[in-house]
């Protein structure tokens, strides 16, 4: 027999309340509610990813210089460069304003 939680009414709302931002009241009773929390962009601001490389694309690797490659050497080529991408904007994540800072700092172009 499935197991479900027959509190809720609806389990989608359920979800939404477990993934969403909510606060819990506490009532009087057994039960508090969850209440939905406005999410302020200015007091979450981190983290962030600074990294704007744009993704690379498996179209750029079919060919090289007009000549078009074998398909696995083109598909390696890109799995690759997709790694390198990977690796580099999860560097460019930061936790607070000092290492936005640093890393701009580093970063520069």
């Amino acid at each position: 027999m499935a197991s479900g939680n027959f509190n809720m009414e609806d389990p989608a709302k359920q979800e939404a309340v477990r993934r969403g931002h909510h606060e819990y009241i506490p009532t009087a009773g057994k039960h508090g509610s969850y209440v939905p929390k406005q999410y302020d962009r200015a007091k979450n601001d981190y983290p962030k990813m600074l990294g704007k490389w744009p993704q690379p694309q498996h179209k750029d690797f079919i060919k090289v210089n007009g000549v078009a490659i074998p398909g696995d050497l083109a598909l390696q080529n890109f799995q690759a460069a997709m790694t390198e991408w990977d690796r580099a904007m999860t560097n460019s994540i930061v936790n607070n304003k000092t290492e936005e800072v640093q890393w701009l700092k580093e970063n520069a172009a």
